[in-house]
């Protein structure tokens, strides 16, 4: 039996809204989208024996069973964010499927290193507030450097095999967006998805403790599921929530950190990113 691969693949970046991306592709009658979102398959083996726990495809034949579903004649596509940020997936990727589509979304770097503390922190994994971290240079600060990430891409595959879309335009004209990648996968773009459910919005908790007890998976937490319905429980996570924005003071800091990527960036994609270079 022949085996089934990606025609496209997106390869982040994280915070960016591949979720969202992920739900309308998944709507789309002629594209198979991998149910797995995040397979880790072109990773290096170590990486990928890292990360097994989170399901981390480890075969090119165990890879291929991920599209067996696939109809005939559907196009095929993966989203893994952590490829843009490994340093060998774009060499592994073309070893396996060289004629494959890359395909990346790239959100205001600062925005999106911001989105990603969000993250962490409602969910435990930080505890310490925005400006110090961006001293650190923790792990959400470091994916921003796109030019850095993309260039072994640019490298590797021909220019009409990438395409670089931007976080801002899904959110200026969500349909817009969408039609555009449905012509370049090459399915039918006139169709209309429903784009009535996005991915989790950024935000921040009111109360941390509260947010500890309903995201914890403590034996608490777990006798209160028996009770508690799970739309109960996400409503009152919802409730304890408040949508935080960035500093003139953070914000300024970080485009310092990004200029010179962004720059590069910029010249390689041949686009106007001066916005992301705006202070306000």
């Amino acid at each position: 039996m022949n085996q089934r691969l990606p025609n496209f693949i997106i390869i982040g970046a994280g915070k960016c809204g591949t979720t969202s991306l992920h739900n309308y592709l998944d709507q789309h009658p002629q594209v198979y989208i991998c149910p797995q979102k995040e397979t880790f398959f072109f990773m290096a083996e170590e990486k990928r024996e890292q990360n097994k726990q989170w399901g981390a495809i480890t075969s090119i034949e165990e890879y291929s069973k991920l599209f067996a579903q696939a109809a005939e004649n559907s196009v095929i596509g993966e989203i893994s964010t952590v490829y843009y940020s490994h340093k060998k997936s774009a060499s592994l990727i073309h070893q396996y499927i060289p004629q494959t589509k890359i395909i990346a979304i790239l959100r205001d770097p600062a925005q999106r290193a911001f989105s990603d503390y969000q993250m962490h922190f409602r969910k435990g994994r930080e505890k310490r507030d925005f400006t110090t971290t961006i001293k650190a240079q923790r792990k959400y600060i470091r994916q921003g450097f796109y030019y850095a990430e993309l260039k072994p891409f640019f490298e590797i595959f021909a220019r009409e095999q990438i395409k670089i879309l931007l976080y801002e335009d899904l959110c200026k004209n969500p349909l817009s967006f969408m039609q555009d990648l449905f012509s370049y996968i090459e399915v039918d773009d006139k169709f209309i998805p429903d784009m009535s459910k996005r991915g989790r919005d950024s935000s921040l908790p009111k109360n941390a403790a509260l947010n500890h007890l309903l995201n914890k998976q403590n034996l608490l937490t777990k006798a209160l599921t028996h009770f508690i319905p799970n739309s109960i429980t996400n409503k009152l996570i919802k409730q304890n929530s408040y949508k935080p924005k960035l500093s003139s003071e953070d914000r300024s800091q970080l485009v310092q950190i990004y200029r010179e990527d962004i720059l590069q960036l910029q010249e390689l994609l041949e686009l106007d990113l001066s916005a992301w270079l705006s202070h306000n």
